[in-house]
């Protein structure tokens, strides 16, 4: 069986869960049924698998999103549920799901799906292998750093970033965090004053973290910063504080409090 057609299939044990299963299995899809999270969990734990598919409550289904998204960013995850609108939707794409179904689902429109996200994981093994060939013999460093006493963020395979004032407190934060989890109303960043609204600072963290993924990107690094649902943000891999370590040129230069003004404008200017 192709590993990549794989599937851990979470849903009530009723007639309906049974159709899809058996349409997904017509399909040449091989389905390991669960009827809890805790099954989910200890399946995936046993035997990792590409593909998920979650129909469950609401809840259930933003939890299990967040912490397999955590496990593995390149998991593709289906949410089979009610929806009661866009929001909601919203909600569980921002928990790490990759698509939204409703409960009338067919078997057929979900294996498409399913396949999309397939396609998705083979591209991503094709770039993974690509920049592997350009490393050459240069061994990946283990988990992300914060070095220049958090100045400049630097990934597992060497490539640096140098951040502004706001991403940096928000980083070291996350450090610093046992769970390595920041919620929005915790974090107040340096230069904040009294007459901030609310919004405008829940705002800036919303903000700070699309621009600080956006430079990374152009950076070729991916930052496993996730969403956790109706509380803040979480860095889901090994990050650590390298206190002795030293970057020189552009990226060992802290930005200054003027990036968080700007930061702060955009985020004023997106309420």
């Amino acid at each position: 069986m192709n590993n990549t057609l794989d599937v851990i299939f979470l849903g009530d044990n009723d007639a309906r869960h049974a159709r899809l299963v058996e349409a997904l299995s017509h399909l040449g899809f091989n389905v390991r049924r669960c009827h809890d999270l805790a099954d989910v969990y200890d399946r995936y734990s046993r035997r990792p698998s590409p593909l998920v598919v979650l129909e469950a409550p609401l809840t259930d289904v933003h939890n299990a999103a967040v912490r397999l998204r955590a496990m593995d960013r390149g998991l593709g995850i289906v949410a089979i549920a009610g929806f009661a609108d866009s929001e909601s939707r919203i909600r569980t794409l921002l928990c790490g799901a990759d698509a939204c179904l409703p409960p009338d689902v067919t078997g057929l429109e979900l294996a498409a799906v399913l396949q999309a996200l397939v396609r998705r994981a083979v591209g991503l093994d094709a770039m993974d292998a690509a920049s592997d060939a350009h490393a050459g013999e240069e061994p990946a460093r283990e988990g992300w750093r914060l070095a220049n006493k958090g100045w400049t963020l630097i990934s597992p395979r060497g490539r640096t970033l140098g951040l502004t004032t706001g991403e940096r407190d928000f980083l070291s934060r996350l450090v610093r965090a046992p769970d390595r989890k920041v919620s929005r109303d915790a974090f107040i960043a340096d230069g904040a004053d009294d007459t901030d609204s609310g919004l405008t600072r829940r705002r800036f963290v919303d903000v700070m973290i699309s621009r600080l993924r956006r430079k990374a990107t152009a950076n070729q690094m991916t930052l496993p910063i996730r969403a956790v649902h109706g509380w803040g943000y979480m860095f889901a891999a090994d990050i650590t504080l390298d206190l002795d370590y030293r970057v020189s040129g552009k990226d060992s230069r802290p930005a200054g409090q003027e990036d968080w003004r700007r930061e702060t404008a955009d985020a004023s200017a997106s309420v």
